[in-house]
């Protein structure tokens, strides 16, 4: 299978895109076991459900999280 590189995608294709869940946790630079806790408690953007035990994830919906993550302040 041939890796796409979202950045060479056009911005409408690719924020429309779906990863699965290993693909979003690299996106968001987390291991697989962690961005599934992330997911179920709620944490991550809500993921679609391609079929019974597959789900996908958008990558606008992740980049828009990811941008709000790093403008947040520190806990002090």
């Amino acid at each position: 299978m041939e890796m796409i590189l979202i950045s060479a995608l056009p911005e409408e294709v690719s924020r429309h895109r779906v990863l699965s869940t290993a693909e979003a946790a690299a996106l968001c630079g987390f291991s697989i076991p962690h961005f599934r806790r992330l997911y179920r408690s709620g944490v991550v953007p809500s993921p679609i459900q391609l079929s019974t035990r597959k789900l996908g994830f958008k990558t606008g919906d992740l980049i828009d999280w990811i941008a709000t993550r790093r403008h947040r302040p520190l806990a002090t």
